[in-house]
């Protein structure tokens, strides 16, 4: 099995951007290169919905002008405390009085597209914030939208972890879920 996982890992090491564009993504998303955003609001009245998007403003903006290099997970689990602080101030200042919780957690996702980035269905890392009950829809997308889709396009995640921690992270999932509450 070790023989096997280790052959596997050399093969994509190897071939690196010459993998399929849907291989790559897949890696990317399991390995935390990109990363998904949620945002679910209290509920689907017009107000929260308004909340929810004004939250999700804010923790991207901060996110963008602190992040530096590297894994988008990595930079959102070192990040935490502040973007939970920066979604707690922007629910509070659009008049949200209950509670916000954000956490970093692996969830199934259904295939999406988000402007021409095809990502597959699967079990990836994500950064959630629910405010409330988190009854209400939600908003989801990359937490550096831009960034990610730039890479993806044009060269090929250059971040992707392909260490072989990197490699059995991405076939196994995260080692420890990171959790900020209220």
């Amino acid at each position: 099995m070790i023989r096997s996982l280790f052959s596997l890992w050399m093969l994509l090491a190897t071939l690196g951007t010459a993998l399929p564009q849907e291989a790559r993504t897949v890696l990317a998303m399991k390995t935390g290169v990109l990363l998904r955003m949620h945002v679910v609001a209290q509920d689907d009245t017009d107000e929260m919905q308004r909340v929810k998007l004004c939250v999700r403003d804010a923790v991207q903006r901060l996110y963008i002008e602190q992040a530096g290099s590297g894994p988008m997970l990595l930079r959102v689990s070192e990040l935490l405390p502040q973007l939970t602080r920066t979604a707690r101030e922007a629910a509070r200042q659009e008049g949200f009085a209950g509670s916000v919780t954000v956490t970093v957690e692996r969830h199934s996702f259904d295939q999406r597209t988000l402007d021409g980035l095809t990502i597959p269905a699967g079990e990836y890392p994500a950064l959630m914030i629910r405010l409330g009950q988190a009854q209400g829809r939600n908003w989801w997308g990359l937490i550096d939208p831009e960034l990610a889709l730039d890479c993806a396009r044009l060269e090929g995640f250059p971040g992707l972890d392909w260490s072989l921690t990197g490699f059995l992270n991405a076939l196994f999932g995260l080692k420890r879920e990171v959790t900020t509450h209220e």
